[in-house]
């Protein structure tokens, strides 16, 4: 893993938590909606600003029983992708303290 950028939530997109299965994002500056599952609102929590992508898949194989080893990494990865390409991720543009 070579990917060391942090990752922080875009402060304008909504959360909506539905159940402890799944929750809603919604971007206002896109008007786009996400609908995502447990596992996709843990992620979205672990971008605090503060964390990278190997932080993040750590602190899932921590959580979760049972994470596909080989598959859990590119999951990860597919997800934060599709966040940041939407607008609902990005790196934080503030220098680390």
């Amino acid at each position: 893993m070579a990917e060391s950028k942090l990752l922080a939530r875009n402060p304008d997109v909504i959360l909506r938590e539905e159940d402890p299965d799944g929750a809603l994002l919604f971007n206002p500056d896109t008007n786009q909606i996400r609908v995502i599952n447990a596992t996709g609102l843990f992620i979205w929590k672990q971008c605090d600003g503060r964390k990278d992508l190997p932080a993040i898949v750590v602190a899932l194989k921590s959580a979760f029983d049972g994470v596909p080893e080989t598959e859990v990494e590119g999951e990860v990865r597919a997800f934060v992708d599709d966040m940041r390409a939407n607008g609902f991720l990005g790196i934080p543009t503030q220098a680390r303290k």
